[in-house]
């Protein structure tokens, strides 16, 4: 009687380690929330980032506004080419390079993802 317990217990302990090393690992996707904003929307939140970051005067705040509004318009037009919104990309750049002096520039290289983010050069990778 007493083996009969012993290999009971042995055989209900064993299951139970076995159990323990064997759990699945849960993987939890990282999602992203995609918000459509407006060229106008788009534009603004943009232009308040990058006078933010760099300290701004409104004038150039709201230049900077216009010219992202604009870029936004070709990035969300369905009719426009890769080519022309990798052209658009490049003279956002231009003018983003001319309008501001060469310190705040380098500042804002440094920062990558406001910098691509100013760009939208994910827009035109897909």
């Amino acid at each position: 009687m007493k083996k009969i317990i012993i290999v009971g217990f042995l055989m209900f302990s064993f299951s139970v380690s076995i159990n323990a090393q064997s759990k699945k690992k849960t993987v939890v996707a990282e999602t992203k929330e995609i918000v459509n904003l407006t060229p106008a929307q788009a534009g603004e939140k943009d232009g308040v980032a990058i006078a933010q970051f760099l300290g701004l005067d409104e004038n150039m705040k709201v230049a900077f506004c216009g010219l992202f509004e604009m870029k936004h318009q070709v990035m969300q037009s369905a009719t426009e080419t890769n080519e022309s919104k990798k052209e658009m990309s490049r003279i956002v750049g231009l003018k983003i390079e001319a309008s501001i002096d060469y310190e705040r520039l380098e500042k804002l290289k440094a920062n990558t993802a406001l910098y691509n983010q100013l760009l939208s050069t994910d827009a035109f990778e897909k």
